[in-house]
């Protein structure tokens, strides 16, 4: 059953979805045999990105989430990686196609405009590889005098990984808003699975 919730802030979108898995979440094994507690299809919509960002309670420092995930969404080094979002982003495919900078000649040309669009996803290699991104689809679409990004994930870790997205989203919203001097909107995410793994729902209980 999809789950919606509207959060003023990203710490209070985190710390409601980590509570409602813990109550309500399914329980399952994933594919690498790691015990879930998950929910299907859950969208949160923070109204203000860049107000009470990083939890005291989260496991890693805005200084940890600034340095690390921020910078990545927007440099195409995939860094001895498998993959990285910022290659997939900034230099996709063999074409090497920089996604963002489309995004933002879009915006520039019609603000109004449904098409600034960017995926990660690359059926090329990722229907034979192991390590395949989350993250898989980016929108921005102006509202009012605000532009606004959608991300869709296939995956997510809600309890670990979530508040680094939205931290790496909301910087990455600004660098296309100060590129086609926009203001900064909103932030939805849409977990497709959104889950919490077994070894973290001893302190997830208490968030």
């Amino acid at each position: 059953m999809p789950t919606y919730l509207r959060a003023k802030t990203p710490v209070e979108g985190w710390k409601r979805i980590v509570r409602l898995i813990m109550t309500d979440g399914l329980v399952r094994e994933d594919e690498r045999k790691s015990g879930t507690r998950w929910l299907e299809n859950v969208m949160i919509h923070i109204r203000h990105p860049f107000k009470q960002r990083v939890s005291k309670s989260y496991p890693f420092s805005e200084r940890v989430l600034k340095e690390k995930y921020s910078t990545q969404l927007l440099n195409p080094d995939r860094l001895d990686f498998d993959y990285t979002y910022g290659e997939r982003l900034n230099a996709w495919g063999e074409e090497s196609i920089n996604q963002i900078e489309y995004v933002i000649s879009k915006l520039k040309k019609n603000p109004n405009t449904r098409r600034a669009v960017a995926t990660t996803w690359d059926p090329r290699k990722d229907i034979v590889v192991d390590e395949v991104p989350c993250l898989n689809h980016f929108v921005f679409m102006k509202r009012s005098d605000q532009l606004d990004v959608s991300v869709m994930i296939r995956s997510n870790d809600m309890y670990g990984a979530w508040p680094a997205n939205v931290y790496a989203l909301g910087d990455l919203l600004r660098y296309v808003c100060d590129q086609t001097n926009m203001t900064v909107g909103t932030i939805t995410t849409l977990s497709v699975n959104a889950h919490i793994y077994e070894h973290d729902w001893e302190t997830a209980i208490n968030i």
